[in-house]
């Protein structure tokens, strides 16, 4: 019962404390935004829905009372997962070695994701926990938890249930969170790994269902998104906004003489003078300081600069300050004058998706530029911030980028977690407790590079795994 009482307590006990957290990204979920995955805003509408017909009024917390609510399903979700992995890590642990050790590993699994989310609470900039917030990591934050639940589950027992249950979960949390579409990453690694380079794992049969499943779950995916956005909007299409982060990304290190990439557009019907209105997004940017060549250290050496001669954390500080602003406040507003002005004829709904082709456009033609020119041993600044970033993801995925001293700090955990795994699965033949923590750094790996070459890396990204990945090392050290 230990398991269940001490989440309940702490979330619980934080969301009657701290009430709804209003965040910047909360307006566009509340109000059902066309660059929102359909699960939360619509999680949001329903208990709305339910407020209003029993004619629940007024406001808690400086927010409508129904936030509030919001705030409490979310907190007993918190509950459910963290109380679930305890009691999973317990039957697992209790495979492997005495009771009185699986207890205390239940316990420690507990402690670990109570103590992540205490950390974001006491000691992060941002003095909340993810399951106040009103945004998408407030579900699927546990819905990853649960996942690396499932896959264990699948990988053990390649059985309908599981498969299912994986399928479905896969599914959600990514319609909850687009990010989350790492699911199916990690999934798919992870049998291809077991089931067919894994001599003692090996099974060609399983590994050809799993991937079956995950193209399933991408068709099912995107069509749960068109289905959302054509009953809201009337258009059967993806939401839009996809290509921001990335275009985010190229458009920092990109060049004046990159109009030139456009000019095949200018006389085309679908996007006239498109290198206009690149050439106006860099002008801009230049004016703003935000691009690379701005970063105030860590690019002294211009595109010689690497992370090994160069300050990259100081260089990944500038870009994380510019990301949001090249995005909503030069790439957005410009290509909404862009489409206004050529096609008039547009509104709401139609202007919007004209407004994301042009920016998909513009994000395809740069990264067709650098992705060659790395290949021609161009493209350094492309490649230096792709690094940088990388690095920056693997660090805060376990530590802190700040004080710098957790940078060496974090790669000498990742040695000990590595080391620790030879350990339980070659030397004490721990092999549960050795398949939890290959599923865990996978996890971290994938989400890692995924999230650093896509979007700039910060710590509600990245601190998914965190909590499983120090249980398992706590697992390492006393199994």
């Amino acid at each position: 019962m230990l398991y269940v009482i001490l989440p309940f307590l702490f979330f619980m006990g934080m969301a009657v404390y701290d009430g709804t957290v209003w965040c910047v990204d909360s307006p566009s979920y509340t109000s059902m935004d066309f660059s929102r995955e359909p699960v939360y805003p619509l999680f949001l509408l329903g208990i709305r829905k339910i407020f209003e017909f029993f004619d629940f009024a007024g406001t808690m917390y400086g927010q409508p009372s129904y936030l509030f609510c919001a705030v409490i399903i979310q907190s007993l979700f918190w509950v459910y997962a963290t109380s679930r992995t305890g009691f999973f890590m317990y039957r697992v642990a209790r495979d492997n070695t005495s009771e009185g050790k699986a207890k205390v590993i239940g316990f420690l699994t507990v402690f670990f994701q109570i103590a992540v989310a205490a950390l974001n609470r006491f000691a992060a900039k941002r003095g909340s926990m993810y399951s106040e917030c009103i945004m998408t990591e407030s579900l699927a934050m546990p819905l990853f938890v649960l996942f690396n639940i499932r896959l264990f589950a699948l990988i053990k027992d390649n059985n309908r249930f599981n498969r299912v249950a994986l399928f479905v979960l896969c599914v959600l949390i990514s319609s909850v969170r687009k990010q989350m579409l790492i699911t199916l990453l990690i999934w798919g690694f992870v049998s291809f790994v077991l089931h067919l380079l894994w001599k003692k794992t090996r099974n060609i049969r399983e590994f050809v269902e799993n991937c079956i499943l995950i193209i399933l779950a991408i068709v099912c995916i995107s069509l749960a998104d068109r289905g959302y956005n054509y009953a809201v909007r009337g258009v059967f299409a993806e939401h839009i906004g996809n290509s921001k982060g990335a275009l985010d990304t190229v458009l920092y290190t990109a060049k004046a003489e990159d109009a030139a990439l456009y000019e095949k557009y200018d006389t085309s019907e679908d996007y006239p003078n498109l290198s206009e209105l690149y050439a106006r997004i860099y002008d801009t940017l230049i004016e703003r300081e935000l691009t690379i060549d701005f970063a105030s250290s860590g690019y002294e050496l211009g595109e010689e600069s690497t992370i090994s001669n160069s300050d990259w954390v100081s260089m990944a500080a500038h870009y994380a300050d510019s990301y949001d602003v090249i995005g909503f406040d030069v790439v957005l507003p410009l290509c909404d004058e862009y489409v206004a002005e050529h096609f008039p004829e547009l509104e709401g709904t139609a202007a919007s998706l004209k407004e994301d082709a042009v920016e998909k456009v513009l994000l395809t033609e740069l990264m067709k530029k650098d992705i060659s020119g790395i290949f021609k041993g161009e493209s350094k600044a492309f490649l230096y911030v792709f690094k940088a970033n990388v690095l920056k993801a693997f660090v805060i995925s376990v530590a802190n980028i700040s004080p710098r001293i957790l940078i060496t700090a974090s790669l000498v955990i990742y040695i000990l977690y590595l080391t620790l795994m030879f350990r339980m699965g070659v030397l004490r033949k721990k092999e549960d407790i050795l398949l939890m923590a290959f599923i865990v750094i996978v996890g971290v790996f994938i989400n890692s590079v995924v999230t650093g070459s896509m979007i700039f890396p910060q710590p509600r990204y990245m601190c998914y795994s965190m909590g499983l990945f120090y249980l398992l090392m706590s697992c390492g050290i006393l199994l």
